[in-house]
């Protein structure tokens, strides 16, 4: 699969997947009559567009996660925008801004995985109850 870039920064699967057998599939290369699989070179390739697309959509998230963190920081610390260079005290304000909303960002990360991990055990505690 091809990905490219347009001006706007949103990334777009270019190549169609009509290579591809035409019955629909899951995850695990099973079509939905359950009569054949996925061709092994079929396989790679929606593999190689599934790494493509969360690529994509993981590159996006942190172009957004910095945009955000540029804005929130300029409009706390850069009061009068000017042609000359900033401040040694804006300087600041923007380094230690930054910093906040990293270790914001890391909290949030940790949350969420530590979630997850949770949601795991538990499916995995009753899968095995369950027999």
């Amino acid at each position: 699969a091809v990905v490219s870039t347009q001006s706007t920064g949103h990334y777009y699967i270019t190549n169609n997947l009509r290579s591809m057998n035409a019955e629909r599939f899951d995850a695990f290369g099973q079509s939905a009559s359950g009569t054949s699989s996925l061709h092994p070179s079929d396989a790679v390739k929606m593999q190689d567009l599934i790494q493509a697309i969360e690529t994509s959509v993981q590159l996006e998230s942190q172009m957004n996660i910095i945009k955000n963190m540029n804005q929130k920081c300029f409009e706390r610390c850069i009061y009068k925008p000017s042609s000359s260079p900033i401040s040694n005290g804006e300087r600041q304000c923007i380094a230690k801004c930054m910093d906040r909303f990293q270790d914001g960002l890391k909290v949030v990360n940790q949350t969420i995985m530590q979630r997850a991990k949770a949601e795991a055990d538990a499916m995995q505690h009753s899968a095995g109850l369950s027999h």
